[in-house]
């Protein structure tokens, strides 16, 4: 039997997390919530395929930041962006990303549903160096 995927949320507030949780754990999935870049920086790595929900606009350090610092530390894990209000160079730059998607908040589950299967099919297409 297999794993199933664990999803990082990756959003300051609190509701947007917490629904977020509840959403996905119905759909199957585990998942682990951060409430900023430092949480899941400071998290134990997990092992298999996995999948970020990680907000643009975030006090500390800002999803773009974060993606940045994954980079550099070689977390190969497939980034969605979500945001609610971003300002413009924020926006393009998460689109400009090789992130999976950017969902604009509110979304509706399909969307996010999908996005995950995109995250999920380019983590199985990745070999191991």
């Amino acid at each position: 039997m297999t794993t199933p995927a664990l999803i990082e949320v990756v959003d300051d507030d609190d509701d947007v997390r917490r629904m977020m949780v509840m959403v996905l754990e119905s759909h199957g999935f585990n998942v682990r919530s951060h409430n900023g870049g430092t949480s899941y920086l400071n998290a134990p790595r997990a092992d298999g395929p996995r999948v970020m929900l990680l907000d643009v606009r975030m006090p500390q350090m800002s999803g773009i930041e974060l993606q940045i610092r994954l980079k550099e530390t070689g977390d190969d894990i497939a980034v969605i962006f979500m945001s609610g209000e971003s300002l413009p160079h924020e926006t393009l730059a998460a689109q400009r990303s090789d992130a999976i998607a950017f969902l604009t908040k509110p979304f509706h589950t399909a969307q996010l549903l999908q996005a995950i299967k995109a995250g999920l099919q380019a983590q199985a297409s990745v070999k191991p160096t």
